[in-house]
């Protein structure tokens, strides 16, 4: 996965430790995002696009927009899974197809959607990729309309 973490903590001239400190970990894990040697988890992912007032599908290169409206503090993985339910059953595909287009199975995908787990940053890329959606609205979709956030993402 590409992201555009480095960039976006240069462009603010801010060093990989005080970015650690920001988001709570060690230095060498922002090395690691920014290296792409691990993907950052969707809380931090969430805390880095509040901090800089970014998107997350600018952060994640869905698309070439910086915009940001619907940032939340925190993270809400049943609301997360129900959004995600939904999408899925707008499309009428079953979890099995789902699960299997963003490589995982059934059952852990099943997981997401009743929000017992928060879905790995990765899959939501890919999940949103297939379905042409904003991880922006995934995210945040609770304080606003679905037009104004459905934005759709770029072709990578």
């Amino acid at each position: 996965m590409e992201f555009r973490l480095r960039n976006i903590r240069e462009d603010n001239d801010l060093t990989q430790e005080k970015l650690a400190k920001i988001l709570g970990v060690k230095h060498s894990v922002i090395g690691n995002w920014e290296n792409e040697k691990d993907t950052i988890p969707l809380e931090r992912l969430n805390t880095f696009c509040n901090y800089f007032q970014v998107s997350m599908d600018y952060v994640c290169k869905l698309t070439n927009s910086r915009f940001t409206k619907n940032t939340s503090n925190k993270i809400d993985r049943i609301e997360i899974g129900k959004r995600l339910k939904r999408i899925r059953k707008e499309h009428n595909d079953t979890q099995q197809t789902i699960a299997q287009i963003i490589g995982i199975d059934r059952s852990n995908y099943s997981r997401y959607e009743l929000g017992k787990n928060l879905i790995l940053t990765s899959l939501l890329i890919a999940f949103c990729k297939h379905y042409n959606i904003s991880m922006d609205f995934i995210c945040y979709e609770t304080n606003t309309s679905k037009k104004e956030s459905t934005r759709k993402i770029i072709s990578v």
